[in-house]
């Protein structure tokens, strides 16, 4: 579903509504040859009663001898909690929208973390490096970010910019808890993530590139993928059991319009 919204300071309301009524408030005035808009495309939907591979956008991918997906309330119940092994979760399955970083785009997500758990300190510095539940970003070049979700902390993983041995570990991050149901929007812009929860700011970086990632034998390498949205479990070192309300993206969009000008009548 894609829902287009002009931002255009004086048709960010007409547009939608009645192109005539614009055109007669700019009444003598040339409209402007290009105009910035939003696009804002729905994933996923609790509320209609499926799951979200059930809906227009996402494939359910698993590797699991237990792990479930359960339509709740409002949503998905996700669980990975009975056996570590298990990976599964939701991923983009076209390449619509364009996630573009130079113009900018935000992938807005409703959750909660009932319970989850983790081990693997993969560089042997002390903190764990995997969570049950992620989610993971790649724009249009293959830049972009994965966010790991404990309940008491959300946090990023590092890259292989400055060493090799720090590729998918533990980076910045913030305390917070993930066990209400939250709304969340990871805003990326040129080479920079902002994730904020319920409108507020708590974590922002730069983007990575885990391309370097060597999947297990016979599987693609989903780090090398564009336009890519992944949200789930992908660790045989964690597990969760979560809960999916929503997902959508909205992007920067440029209209060309050819300038007239209008006059009163």
């Amino acid at each position: 579903m894609l829902i287009p919204l002009a931002i255009h300071p004086l048709l960010r309301q007409l547009v939608l509504t009645d192109v005539h009524a614009a055109s007669a408030q700019l009444s003598g005035k040339a409209m402007p040859e290009l105009i910035q808009a939003t696009a804002l495309y729905t994933l996923y939907d609790g509320s209609l009663g499926t799951t979200p591979d059930q809906q227009d956008y996402f494939t359910y991918q698993a590797i699991a001898l237990f792990a479930t997906q359960t339509i709740t309330t409002g949503g998905t119940i996700l669980n990975t909690l009975p056996f570590t092994d298990d990976y599964a979760g939701y991923v983009k399955s076209n390449q619509t929208p364009i996630l573009d970083r130079t113009s900018g785009y935000t992938i807005n997500f409703t959750t909660q973390v009932f319970s989850e758990s983790h081990s693997n300190d993969t560089n042997s510095d002390g903190i764990d490096d995997r969570a049950g539940f992620s989610v993971t970003v790649l724009s249009s070049d293959s830049e972009g970010i994965e966010l790991g979700f404990w309940t008491n902390q959300i946090w990023a993983q590092e890259d292989d910019t400055n060493d090799p041995n720090d590729l998918l570990t533990h980076a910045e991050g913030v305390t917070f808890t993930t066990t209400s149901l939250t709304s969340y929007s990871l805003a990326i812009l040129s080479n920079t993530y902002t994730l904020s929860a319920n409108g507020s700011p708590i974590l922002s970086g730069s983007l990575r590139n885990y391309s370097a990632f060597i999947p297990p034998s016979g599987l693609p390498n989903p780090y090398t993928s564009t336009n890519f949205i992944f949200l789930g479990d992908n660790s045989s070192s964690a597990r969760a059991r979560i809960k999916l309300a929503a997902v959508s993206i909205s992007t920067t969009v440029t209209t060309n319009y050819l300038p007239v000008i209008l006059k009163n009548s």
